[in-house]
């Protein structure tokens, strides 16, 4: 096939892949009518370049991949927290794939190394140790890997950092609507977590170290054993990676020093655990539970607890901010890189509204945000001693 001919197969391989109409993408397009994108499809019509990135970012792809003249998509699997495939969840993977992959692009422009820790330098959990002792061997996990990343005593403020600086795991912040929670995936990019930014921050925390769970557990357990259900509605995987979530963003010790300080005469406020729940940024009911297994709590009075609401609504006046200003937007060490290869010439100014994703014109104000400026030298350097 001819290139064009190509590039015209696979516009409308991802229009159906999309469940699209015509109709549907001409007008996103702006076209006057669908006969356009019909011609562009069937090749009678040649595809200007901006209709091509045009076309791309509807179907969330990386324009590469329409030039490449593939007419089959390589496949990545991604682990989401709830399996059901949808369109908007199909166009999302599609645009966590891309990111991942300018990531890695971004890195080798930028000339930054990989560091010397990965997960794949960290000893793999036994598989026989999960079926043979369970939860503590999930705990066990937990603590391992909290004092080999050095989380601290508040683990929920440092671990994405952590994460991506240490183990050179990618951690993006996507609008994911009611798409889901969070998603992780390997491949040859390497390892990445995907965080829904509309979430309040102490349900990204959380997500973030279930997600963390699955990346260090990928080769062990197949797709059969994380999503059957058991009776609680999960299956067994799916609440050990809660349990190790719980586990390292609440340590033992200074989960359990924080709970005897505010004990008076051997009872806690329900201010007092909202108060230890926002000093360890996670949800009310994350500490609840892990305070239940601490054994520091009865779990019937915290079932009671929950069913009245009334801690939750406590919680809830106490963290009246406003969310949306604190959403993250893609990632940080991310937008650096871009901005990084744009100053050094790697990268055009066009090629890096693309990597963020955002207007041509709102790049010097973008840019400003992340404290540069656009057109200054930064070049410079000093000469090691």
């Amino acid at each position: 096939m001819e290139k064009g001919k190509d590039i015209s197969f696979l516009l409308k391989q991802e229009r159906e892949a999309l469940s699209y109409t015509l109709k549907e993408v001409s007008q996103k397009m702006g076209f006057q009518n669908y006969q356009i994108l019909s011609n562009i499809e069937s090749g009678q019509r040649d595809i200007k370049v901006w209709e091509l990135s045009k076309l791309a970012e509807i179907y969330g792809r990386d324009i590469n991949f329409f030039m490449s003249g593939k007419t089959e998509p390589s496949h990545t699997k991604i682990l989401w927290r709830d399996p059901k495939q949808t369109e908007d969840k199909t166009k999302v993977e599609r645009q966590f794939i891309t990111l991942c992959q300018n990531y890695k692009k971004l890195l080798e422009l930028t000339n930054e190394e990989h560091t010397a820790l990965s997960i794949a330098t960290v000893p793999a959990p036994n598989k026989q140790e999960f079926t043979n002792r369970g939860f503590s061997y999930v705990l066990e996990l937990a603590e391992y890997y909290r004092k080999f990343l050095d989380l601290g005593g508040r683990p929920a403020y440092v671990i994405s950092r952590k994460l991506e600086q240490d183990l050179d795991v990618l951690v993006l912040y996507l609008d994911l609507g009611i798409t889901g929670s969070g998603a992780s995936t390997a491949s040859d990019f390497g390892k990445a977590i995907l965080i829904n930014s509309n979430d309040a921050p102490w349900r990204r925390n959380y997500d973030l170290a279930h997600e963390f769970f699955h990346l260090i557990t990928w080769e062990i357990f197949s797709d059969e054993e994380i999503y059957p259900k058991s009776k609680d509605g999960k299956s067994k995987v799916e609440q050990w990676a809660d349990a190790f979530a719980s586990a390292v963003l609440l340590p033992v010790e200074e989960v359990s020093r924080e709970f005897s300080k505010k004990l008076i005469d051997n009872k806690i406020t329900y201010l007092s655990l909202v108060e230890i729940a926002r000093e360890f940024d996670v949800s009310i009911d994350a500490l609840l539970w892990r305070l239940v297994n601490l054994r520091h709590l009865r779990k019937k009075d915290v079932e009671k607890c929950v069913q009245e609401e009334g801690i939750r609504k406590i919680d809830k006046e106490m963290r009246q901010t406003n969310i949306a200003d604190q959403r993250p937007y893609i990632s940080s060490r991310y937008i650096t890189l871009a901005i990084k290869a744009m100053q050094m010439g790697k990268i055009s100014k066009a090629k890096f509204a693309e990597y963020v994703n955002k207007p041509f014109s709102e790049i010097s104000s973008f840019v400003k945000k992340y404290g540069y400026t656009e057109n200054e030298d930064y070049s410079i350097a000093f000469t090691a001693s």
